[in-house]
């Protein structure tokens, strides 16, 4: 069977179960309802009466809910089509109070306490009034706030996948220049028969293994985050050789759990800009620690001599803009990031409580 036959019948399903739950919801309701008003008007059953008026009482209030809320409410008050919608209200609560006189007379005229002289008066229209759109009111106001409710939770749970959606799409914008760059290198290696290669191919191969499948998860313990920070600096040192000096620094309990490619795109960046190649003796310190489920990254780097474009696009480009993103999502209130852009370095420091990461998202 076709699965759009198949979403069809799950639907349809869904739509019947939907219907019968709330044919149920209602008929509950009104039984309710009459137990209540008979219970009221008598204190307790002592007159079993009050029951048998119900058979007039009961069908007036259903008649008026359902006018209400598939007439009058969307067909005049919803197209504010205020003055018709007054007076719709003022000429049904009339009939009705006229349908309930009428068969009271012609039905119950044997109770003694319905007996009336007078047919209908004003007191009466709005005593029988209120009467009958009192268990309306109450129904649509029910109503009213299971459908806000349900539209809130439909709208956090938007909200939710578009956050996550959003996060992904982050993810997934780490700079692609480091693949790139390191399979080239990866190629040079293993023509001239570098002895690096075996090397690259392990870390190379830890690398994606966390990007494009750890990645996608809340959150990965900061070992790992740390691991691949590893791997990507020993490939860029081999790339770079000699030139480029790195100081790694780590300390603390990494048993804590981050946000994941957070702080490997804060080193990522580094990389980028601060060993380009204008620069003659780059340098990167680079110090992670981890302390009662606080971490603090701090990366400091070398940068171009040059002003203008390229420090620019480090300063306000798509890679810290990135960063800030993820962490206005993630951790919003309990990060602190720090951007130093001195004449001749760029440091980033950046300090996250990741205590309650599970209940933020």
């Amino acid at each position: 069977m076709p699965h759009s036959y198949i979403r069809s019948d799950l639907l349809d399903c869904k739509s019947y179960f939907y219907q019968m739950r709330k044919i149920v919801q209602h008929t509950l309701f009104w039984i309710v309802i009459a137990i209540m008003w008979t219970f009221m008007k008598t204190g307790g059953w002592e007159s079993p009466q009050y029951a048998v008026v119900n058979l007039v009482n009961v069908p007036i209030y259903m008649a008026v809910y359902y006018l209400l809320r598939h007439v009058q409410i969307p067909y005049l008050y919803n197209r504010d089509r205020y003055v018709l919608f007054g007076l719709s209200l003022v000429a049904t609560s009339l009939f009705f109070c006229v349908i309930w006189r009428v068969l009271v007379v012609l039905w119950f005229d044997d109770f003694q306490w319905l007996k009336d002289r007078q047919f209908l008066s004003l007191y009466k229209y709005l005593l029988r009034s209120v009467q009958f759109y009192s268990p309306a009111m109450g129904l649509l106001a029910w109503e009213a706030f299971s459908d806000r409710k349900k539209a809130e939770l439909r709208a956090e749970r938007l909200e939710k996948e578009k956050l996550a959606t959003e996060l992904k799409f982050l993810k997934a914008q780490i700079n692609p220049h480091f693949l790139f760059n390191t399979l080239n290198n990866l190629y040079s290696s293993v023509v001239t028969n570098s002895p690096h290669a075996p090397d690259m191919i392990m870390k190379l191969s830890g690398i994606l293994d966390y990007v494009l499948y750890k990645s996608q998860n809340e959150s990965v313990p900061l070992s790992e985050e740390v691991a691949t920070i590893e791997n990507f600096i020993g490939l860029e040192e081999i790339r770079y050789g000699e030139r480029l000096q790195v100081d790694f620094e780590k300390e603390g309990n990494f048993a804590a759990s981050i946000s994941p490619l957070i702080l490997l795109s804060i080193v990522e960046n580094a990389f980028k800009h601060g060993a380009s190649g204008d620069i003659d003796s780059p340098k990167i310190r680079i110090n992670i620690s981890s302390k009662d489920d606080k971490i603090h990254c701090n990366v400091w780097n070398t940068k171009s001599k040059y002003k203008g474009e390229l420090n620019d696009a480090y300063k306000e480009g798509i890679g810290l803009s990135n960063i800030k993103r993820q962490l206005n999502l993630i951790y919003p209130e309990r990060y602190d990031l720090k951007i130093e852009d001195g004449e001749n370095d760029f440091e980033v420091s950046l300090k996250i409580d990741v205590t309650r990461i599970g209940n933020q998202r």
